[in-house]
C-alpha cells in the first residue's frame, strides 16, 4: 500500500511540473535571412508569448553594439496571440531593423529581456527576466562594390550644391559659403561621409587645395567656418532614406587668386548595380589685394623724439662749455703720465714689431727700459736671431717674418706681466743688442 500511495504522489508531482512548464512565457527569436548587404537591414523579430496577459508592457534588449545601426520602424511593436495546446496565448512582437555598418561577422552578445505577467491561478504579477541569447550577423558588399572606399550602397543618392559669393572680385575679410545637401534613399544617412573638410586656420581651406598660385597672382589664404553638419532619416513603408547637409564659410585672410577644386563622390548603385559617380563643380575666386596701410604719426611720440633731441643738445652744450675746460687740464697730465709710463713704450714697441721696423723696436725698448722694464732674456734671444739673420747670414724674407712672430709673441707675453707690475723707481739701462753678434 505505500509503495502504491508513493507512485501516486510521484505521478501527481510529474503532472505539476510539465503544467508549470507549459505554463512558462515562451521567447521566440526569429530572423528572414541568414546575410545581408552592408547598409541594408537585417530584420530581426522578437516574440513574447504568455498564458494570461501583461499588465506592463515588457522592457525589450536593445541589441546596439558598435558597427550597427538598429532603428525600430514605424508600429515595429504590435501585439500577437497564439493557440498553445488548445488554449490562446498572448503577447508582443518587437521587429529590428539592424543595418550592419561594414562587411563581416558581428557578433551581439547576450540580452536581457524583462517582463510581468499574471499569473492564471493566483492571479499575481509575475516579473521574470530572461536572457535572450548570443546572435551574429553577416553582412556581405557586391563583387562589383569591394573597391569604394567609402563604402556607400543605396538605391538612389543626388546631391546639391550652392554658393554664395564669389562671383566677384572679393576684398580681404569677405566670405565665399559653399553648402552641399546630399540626399540618399534605401539605407541610412550616416553611411555619407563628410564632403567638406575643414582646414587648420593657418592654412587655406582644405576644399581649396591651398589656393593654387597663378602665375602673375599670388596664391590667396582662406579661413574655414564649418557649421556643424545635420543629419536626417526617414522611414516609408519599410525603406529608409535620409539627408546630410553641410554648410563651410570661407573668409578671405589675404589677396590673390584661390581654386575651389571639384568634388567627387563614387557609390554602389543596389538597383542597377552599378558604380555611379557624382562631381560637383568647384570654383576660381579672386581676392583684391588690401591697400598698403601707412602708420599714423603719433604726435605725442613726435614730442618726445624732440624733446629728447633738445635735452641731449642742451647737455653736450653744457658739459662742452662749463665741464671740459675744468677736466681738460687733468686729461693733459692723465695723458702726459700714460705717455712717460712703461706700458705705453711697451705698446709702442709692439707696433713697432707688427710694422717690423727694428730701429723703431729698439728705440721703443730704450724708452721702456728707460721706464723702469728692461726686456727679458727671452726678448733679447729673439732680437738677437732676428739680426743676425737678417744682416749676417742673410736670410730670406720668409725666415725674417717668422723671427718676428717670435718677437711678438715674447712682447705680448712680457705685457701680461707688466699689467700687474709695479714700476720700479731704479732706471736699468737697455743692454747693448748688437745684430752681428
Amino acid at each position: 500500500m505505500m509503495r502504491l500511495w508513493s507512485a501516486i504522489i510521484g505521478l501527481c508531482i510529474c503532472c505539476l511540473a510539465s503544467v508549470a512548464n507549459a505554463q512558462d512565457p515562451k521567447i521566440d527569436i526569429t530572423s528572414e535571412q541568414d546575410e545581408v548587404t552592408v547598409g541594408q537591414p537585417y530584420m530581426l523579430r522578437v516574440k513574447v508569448l504568455v498564458p494570461s496577459f501583461m499588465p506592463k508592457p515588457p522592457v525589450f534588449p536593445t541589441f546596439e553594439v558598435p558597427g550597427l545601426i538598429v532603428r525600430l520602424p514605424e508600429r515595429s511593436t504590435s501585439p500577437v496571440s497564439e493557440r498553445i495546446e488548445g488554449e490562446t496565448w498572448a503577447g508582443v512582437q518587437r521587429t529590428y531593423r539592424i543595418y550592419p555598418m561594414q562587411a563581416g561577422v558581428t557578433e551581439i552578445p547576450e540580452q536581457q529581456l524583462s517582463i510581468v505577467y499574471k499569473d492564471t491561478q493566483t492571479n499575481e504579477d509575475v516579473p521574470l527576466t530572461v536572457t535572450v541569447p548570443a546572435t551574429t550577423i553577416t553582412a556581405t558588399v557586391p563583387e562589383g562594390a569591394s573597391a569604394l572606399d567609402p563604402l556607400i550602397l543605396a538605391n538612389g543618392l543626388s546631391i546639391e550644391q550652392t554658393w554664395q559669393g564669389g562671383e566677384e572680385e572679393l576684398s580681404v575679410g569677405d566670405a565665399v559659403v559653399r553648402s552641399l545637401e546630399i540626399s540618399i534613399s534605401g539605407t541610412s544617412a550616416l553611411f555619407i561621409p563628410p564632403l567638406l573638410e575643414s582646414a587648420s586656420s593657418e592654412e587655406p581651406p582644405a576644399s581649396s587645395a591651398e589656393g593654387e598660385e597663378t602665375e602673375t597672382e599670388s596664391a590667396a589664404t582662406f579661413a574655414p567656418y564649418p557649421e556643424d553638419a545635420v543629419v536626417t532619416e526617414t522611414m516609408e513603408r519599410g525603406v529608409m532614406s535620409g539627408a546630410r547637409t553641410e554648410t563651410v564659410s570661407y573668409i578671405a585672410q589675404s589677396g590673390g587668386t584661390a581654386v575651389f577644386p571639384d568634388i567627387t563622390l563614387q557609390w554602389y548603385n543596389l538597383e542597377s548595380e552599378e558604380i555611379e559617380e557624382i562631381t560637383l563643380p568647384g570654383l576660381t575666386v579672386t581676392v583684391a589685394q588690401p591697400p598698403q596701410e601707412r602708420t599714423p604719426i603719433d604726435r605725442q611720440t613726435v614730442i618726445l623724439w624732440v624733446l629728447i633731441f633738445v635735452l641731449t643738445v642742451v647737455v653736450v652744450w653744457v658739459a662742452y662749455r662749463f665741464v671740459y675746460p675744468f677736466a681738460r687740464p687733468r686729461l693733459q697730465r692723465l695723458q702726459e703720465r700714460y705717455d712717460a709710463s712703461a706700458f705705453a713704450a711697451h705698446r709702442l714697441a709692439e707696433k713697432k714689431a707688427a710694422a717690423q721696423d727694428l730701429n723703431g723696436l729698439f728705440v721703443a725698448l730704450k724708452q721702456r727700459s728707460a721706464r723702469g722694464i728692461a726686456p727679458g732674456e727671452d726678448l733679447e734671444a729673439a732680437i738677437t736671431a732676428l739680426g743676425r739673420a737678417k744682416y749676417r747670414d742673410g736670410a730670406e724674407q720668409g725666415a725674417s717674418s717668422q723671427q718676428w712672430q717670435i718677437i711678438r709673441s715674447k712682447l705680448r707675453k712680457e705685457r701680461r706681466t707688466l699689467i700687474f707690475r709695479h714700476h720700479t723707481s731704479t732706471a736699468t739701462k737697455l743692454p747693448t743688442l748688437n745684430p752681428f753678434i
